[in-house]
């Protein structure tokens, strides 16, 4: 059978590694196989794999693909995949990339939407799809490009089991198709659908062979290296939990009701926690987990309800990238504590007990840089930067996604351990085996009910409560996560229905707005530019624009302009001839600068009434649409005009994605005592460095992956 892919001596190498990521690697994919590359957490999986893509440049060794064969990949995390903000265009870039027709792009999109199931969704903006709906929307950008080869990178991790199945059952179809499939995992239920299967550990390939071969030994080192020791059944810890004497309730929900705009999410939870307990909280993706434990930590205001606690319930979230700020790992996770107060000695044992708790040994980590780490082990740094904190309430969103089977046991381990030592616990899963591991479990069910699988007669009963609780309310202000929620929720709301200049086509709607705003910002009578005004008021309330909006906005910019009129008085000099009504020193109030005031604030108001119309009236696609149209006449002339429409299309992306990591450090800096209130001027420049610094890394780090994503897609 002929090769597909031939992988001879690889080796590569990070900066600043101790030890290489990949070492002497050597194997081949025959055309039209399954094969999946599994192994521990660090063991150099991913690294190979974007080798094989073209990310990497190998130190040593070659990757041969078979002529005329095209690569796909497809990222651990979807949401780096996407590259525009709509799924349609997103879906469609890879084939523009391709120079193809434009019926022809037409036709790939709505095929590769259609085959992931998601065709209903592609006018939707892919910042607000579900985990699941973004992994899918992933997987139909790289479809749309036609890959011979498809490689996935842990690409259903943090999938729930319906939507792991579903794109199991589409990866199947694509084999059947003879489409050459690499998958990266240490998913059980991914590995039994390869043919093939090869094993690495510390960079090297420790094992091959085929899948039957590989399933026939589960008690071999080469399966347990893979898969760990499983997990036990809560039946196992049923003597020690019944046998405790009454616990204290420290958590209490109380009728919880949450929506996104119309969308109820969670409605009517309630529910109660006591200490030393383990819960684990499930449900399909987007059910609403993870919108519970953060108005449960006080990073979300439920529309409804009241959570009450012993103390601050702390959350570890599941985006371990925005988790970890701090260059060195052992500085991460002494940040929680160092807010606290802890120092010295205390800070340095607290550290220590933290890092080795989650299996990364402080002699061996401490040193290293975050940004090094594999995927597994940011997760489990970002879970000691949590425990490293000593508080009584921890919430968990996803711990085990993404970690090998070893990784995964001493995750789950320490929270049972942590438990046991007192703490009230509780984690979100889309396992089975986790759930049972837990103490008891809640799930999440459609329309936010809660179904526990508790007598909550017991789970009422509080024998004993001496600890009083105390509502926990969001934090307010500029740091708080619902300030810049507003600011990104914004962005997804809908057009209102459309009428007027809304049905014009997108570039009547740039030219309209371009012609209206030269007029007003070019016109020199002061006559003329107040005929204008209400010109421009009736283009904005005939695009939709609320009117409300529209004259808030024209009374706020007031003030600025006023100020502005003031500077004018002052140092614009006074022409020969002008009438004279106000002389002072060198201050001079004259007709003429009087004219030229009103001139500038008419002119302004007008412009910004043109502004508020074309906003209003034009989406984001008609905004894209009508720039390339009106660049069409430099196509007849030769002029390449792609890359002007790309980056309009990537800054409409990256926005919104800036916006969203702003809220995820805010969520994890307040979480872990940063951001404080600081006093006056200087103290709120202290305070927001913090924030500052962490979302300027990740910018740099967003841009180096969108370069990525355009990479795979074949832009050039």
């Amino acid at each position: 059978m002929e090769f597909a892919v031939s992988v001879k001596q690889l080796c590569f190498s990070y900066e600043n590694a101790p030890e290489p990521a990949v070492q002497d690697v050597s194997f081949e994919l025959d055309s039209g196989s399954y094969t999946v590359i599994a192994g521990v957490n660090g063991s150099g999986k991913s690294t190979t794999a974007r080798i094989i893509a073209g990310l990497l440049q190998p130190s040593a060794g070659t990757v041969e693909i078979a002529d005329g064969l095209r690569t796909g990949f497809v990222f651990q995390s979807p949401k780096d995949q996407l590259i525009c903000g709509v799924v349609a265009r997103d879906t469609a870039f890879g084939p523009q990339c391709q120079s193809l027709p434009d019926s022809e792009i037409e036709l790939r999109t709505i095929e590769s939407l259609k085959s992931t199931g998601i065709l209903d969704y592609a006018m939707h903006k892919s910042m607000f799809l579900s985990l699941g709906q973004t992994q899918k929307a992933a997987l139909s950008g790289i479809l749309a490009i036609n890959p011979d080869i498809l490689i996935l990178d842990e690409s259903v991790s943090m999938l729930d089991p319906k939507s792991r199945e579903e794109i199991f059952t589409f990866l199947d179809m694509l084999h059947k198709k003879k489409r050459t499939i690499l998958h990266i995992t240490h998913d059980s239920d991914a590995i039994s659908r390869a043919k093939d299967i090869i094993v690495m550990n510390g960079g090297k390939i420790i094992w091959k062979g085929n899948s039957s071969s590989f399933f026939a030994d589960k008690t071999g080192s080469v399966y347990r290296s893979v898969f760990g020791t499983p997990l036990e059944n809560r039946s196992c810890f049923q003597n020690k939990t019944q046998n405790r004497p009454a616990q204290e309730i420290l958590l209490k929900a109380e009728n919880i009701s949450f929506s996104y705009g119309t969308h109820a999410v969670l409605k009517n939870i309630s529910f109660s926690l006591k200490r030393g307990t383990l819960t684990a909280l499930t449900g399909a993706s987007g059910s609403g987990k993870t919108t519970l434990l953060e108005i449960l930590a006080g990073l979300k205001k439920q529309d409804s309800g009241t959570v009450r606690s012993a103390g601050k319930p702390l959350l570890c979230q599941q985006n371990s990238d925005a988790a970890l700020f701090e260059v060195f790992a052992a500085d991460d996770v002494a940040f929680g504590p160092r807010n606290s107060g802890i120092k010295g000695k205390e800070l340095l044992e607290c550290v220590k007990t933290a890092m080795n708790r989650v299996n990364l040994p402080f002699e061996e980590f401490a040193s290293k840089q975050t940004n090094c780490l594999s995927g597994g082990q940011k997760r489990r740094l970002s879970v000691a930067g949590i425990i490293a904190m000593k508080g009584d309430i921890l919430l968990f969103d996803e711990p085990s996604a993404g970690l090998d089977g070893a990784a995964k046991y001493t995750v789950m381990h320490l929270l049972r351990s942590l438990a046991e030592s007192g703490k009230t616990v509780l984690f979100t899963t889309h396992h089975y085996d986790e759930a049972q591991f837990a103490d008891t479990s809640i799930t999440v069910e459609k329309a936010g009910l809660i179904a526990p699988d508790f007598s909550p007669e017991e789970e009422n009963k509080a024998d004993g409560q001496k600890t009083v609780l105390t509502e926990q309310k969001p934090s307010a202000g500029i740091f708080s996560p619902e300030y810049f929620s507003k600011m990104l929720d914004s962005l997804s709301e809908n057009q209102a229905e459309q009428k007027r200049l809304q049905k014009l086509p997108a570039v009547i709607k740039y030219i309209l707005f371009i012609a209206l705003f030269a007029v007003s910002v070019a016109v020199q009578p002061v006559s003329l530019c107040a005929a204008l005004l209400p010109v421009t008021i009736l283009y904005a309330l005939c695009s939709c624009c609320p009117a409300k909006k529209l004259f808030r906005s024209l009374i706020k910019i007031l003030p600025f302009l006023l100020f502005f009129c003031i500077l004018q008085m002052i140092f614009a000099p006074a022409s020969a001839n002008d009438t004279i009504f106000l002389p002072y020193k060198y201050f001079f109030v004259t007709a003429g600068k009087l004219w030229q005031c009103l001139k500038i604030i008419l002119h302004t108001e007008c412009a910004l009434c043109c502004i508020c119309a074309f906003s209003s009236s034009a989406t984001e696609n008609d905004i894209l649409k009508g720039f390339s149209d009106l660049l069409a006449p430099l196509r007849l002339l030769k002029i390449p005009v792609k890359y002007p429409v790309i980056l309009m299309e990537i800054i409409f992306r990256f926005i919104p994605l800036l916006l969203d990591e702003a809220i995820s450090i805010i969520k994890i800096q307040l979480v872990r005592g940063g951001l404080k209130d600081e006093k006056g001027f200087f103290g709120k420049i202290r305070a927001i460095i913090p924030l500052i610094v962490p979302l300027i890394i990740q910018t740099v780090r967003r841009a180096e992956i969108l370069a990525d994503a355009m990479t795979v897609r074949g832009f050039k």
